[in-house]
Order: structure tokens, then sequence, then C-alpha cells
């Protein structure tokens, strides 16, 4: 297919794709409706609202204005990125928790090889510092991440 093909595919396509979108009592948007008395919201000027900003003290046959659109809209859209930076930074503490313990690990497993006498003794003593090393700074990341989590999650719940 030769680009101006794919142009006019996607613009058909998008014109022959419709789906409803329910807003629930706590602020969420979802395909399903949030219950029997949910009524799909009105999105068919949310295209133009984008197009034509010397619209924008029009009122929608919902009651509201598109500037109140465009709003939700913003808000839906910022929601999602929050949702997504709390999941990735949820990851990111798993990685760190799974990259102290392999590092407490490794270092159990060199101190089993240490001779009964004081090199011995002092090596493992070392070792023993280097864990909670490793270990006071996986929890200081941590700790950092769950800071974010927490600063996100309140955003998100405003």
């Amino acid at each position: 297919m030769d680009g101006k093909s794919i142009i006019i595919a996607v613009m058909v396509m998008s014109f022959s794709a419709s789906a409803e979108v329910y807003r629930c009592d706590d602020g969420k948007y979802q395909a399903e409706p949030c219950d029997n008395e949910s009524v799909p919201l009105d999105l068919s000027n949310i295209g133009s609202v984008i197009a034509s900003p010397t619209h924008s003290n029009n009122i929608l046959s919902s009651g509201s204005s598109i500037s109140d659109k465009k709003s939700e809209v913003s808000s839906y859209i910022r929601n999602q990125q929050i949702k997504r930076e709390i999941t990735d930074l949820e990851q990111d503490r798993k990685k760190v928790f799974k990259a102290r313990d392999s590092k407490v690990n490794e270092l159990r497993d060199r101190g089993r090889y240490a001779n009964n006498n004081l090199a011995g003794a002092t090596w493992q003593q070392s070792l023993a510092q280097e864990m909670t090393a490793v270990m006071q700074q996986a929890d200081t990341v941590v700790g950092t991440i769950d800071r974010q989590i927490e600063s996100l999650r309140s955003e998100l719940n405003q």
C-alpha cells in the first residue's frame, strides 16, 4: 500500500468505529455501564472541540459546555498517565527487591568459603557489612519509589 491508501483506510475506519463510554459515580470511565441507570457520554463533538476552539461557548445537548468536555477528557487522560506511572514504579520496586535479594544471596554464598580462622572471620564480617549496605541502599530506593507512588495516588484521588 502507498501512503495515500493508508491515509484513506485510516479515515474510513475511524468513521466506522464507534464505542460507548460511561462515566461512573466514582469518576472512572469505562466501556460497560456502571449500573442499570448509566447513560453513555455524548462524545460526538470531541473531534470538533479539538479542531475548532472558536466554538468553546456552545452548549452540548447533554447540558454541559465543550470546555467541560475538554476538561473531562484531559482529566481522564491524566488519570490514565498516573495509573501507568504507578504501575511502572511498582515494577521498579519489584526489580529493586529482586536485585537486592540476588546480591545478598551472592554475598552469602561467598561467605560460605571463609576458613575457620581470623582471616575468614574478618572476611565474613566484611561480607555482613556489605550485605547491610546493600539492604540499606535498597530500602532507600524503595522508600523513594513508595513516596512517588503515594504522591501519584493522592493526585489520582483528587
